[in-house]
């Protein structure tokens, strides 16, 4: 009696960056090209157009700008601009180096003067924008700083060997990750955007990235910082723990912080009430105010 042959296992599907549902469709999209490398710029469609109330926000690992939607209710009396930093970047620099040279280049079309909101890796990027350029920056917000890898707990370390994996593997782990920075209240589309953002990035990239973080260590200068600035930080992140945040608004002259005590990773997205609530009310004293208030 012949023996019938082990039935193959059917290879794993890897879902395709259409099949993901796409979150905030709603926002304006354009494409800037600055240095030769393409910036994604995210806006409102009935968003403020005063430059002179111009805010920037830089989104953290993996993510694109329109991470930001959340903050939609603050638009109507600022202009938001939701910015990507470029998929790749160039082996001639770091990741940092050369998002720092876009967002100061003609090309990147920014006012002179502007206010930052950054997140984690975009908080960094923040950071070293602001001490490099300080006559450009009104206000600063940093949203689960990052200022010194040594603030920042293991897991961070941790997730550096898991980019290394095949891309099918990252394609599975990419909804694991989006739980673990958005925590138990992130919304469907918040982490249909992690998803989707994470499984577009080259994980050679987002490696690089990493290595960005990694090599931080801005806490010296921190004091050098001359610009009002508003610390936000989720008191249940898993990454960046809010003693991290408090020791980075300790070393910031004059900075303030707020600790949304639910919150994760990303409390714009999972928390938006009370960070919108938090953050428009910083903005409009160094930002919206047009009687003179902006430094």
């Amino acid at each position: 009696m012949l023996e019938t042959p082990p039935r193959a296992l059917a290879p794993a599907r890897v879902p395709r960056l259409e099949d993901v549902p796409d979150g905030y469709a709603h926002l304006r999209c354009e494409e800037r090209e600055v240095k030769g490398t393409s910036v994604r710029l995210f806006t409102f469609p009935d968003g403020d157009t005063d430059l002179a109330r111009t805010v920037v926000c830089l989104p953290g690992l993996g993510a694109s700008g329109r991470s930001f939607a959340p903050m939609e209710p603050l638009a109507g009396r600022l202009r938001l601009l939701l910015w990507t930093p470029p998929l790749s970047t160039p082996a001639t620099h770091t990741p940092l180096e050369w998002n720092l040279a876009v967002l100061n280049h003609p090309e990147a079309r920014l006012p002179e003067r502007f206010a930052l909101v950054g997140s984690s890796y975009g908080s960094l990027l923040s950071i070293a924008f602001a001490l490099a350029h300080p006559e450009r920056v009104k206000a600063l917000v940093l949203v689960s700083p990052v200022a010194s890898v040594r603030r920042v707990r293991r897991l961070t370390v941790t997730l550096s060997t898991l980019v290394r994996t095949p891309r099918p593997l990252a394609y599975v782990f990419a909804p694991t990750v989006a739980r673990v920075l958005g925590g138990a209240r992130l919304p469907p589309e918040g982490r249909a955007e992690i998803v989707r953002e994470a499984r577009r990035l080259a994980p050679v990239e987002l490696l690089r990235r990493l290595r960005d973080v990694l090599a931080a260590d801005f806490t010296s200068r921190l004091h050098e910082l001359r610009v009002p600035t508003l610390v936000v930080q989720g008191g249940r992140d898993l990454l960046v723990p809010p003693r991290a945040a408090r020791d980075v608004a300790e070393h910031i002259p004059g900075a303030r912080l707020e600790l949304l005590r639910d919150a994760s990773h990303l409390p714009y997205m999972s928390h938006p009430e009370a960070f919108n609530a938090a953050v428009g009310a910083f903005l409009r004293e160094y930002v919206e105010d047009a009687s003179g208030l902006t430094p």
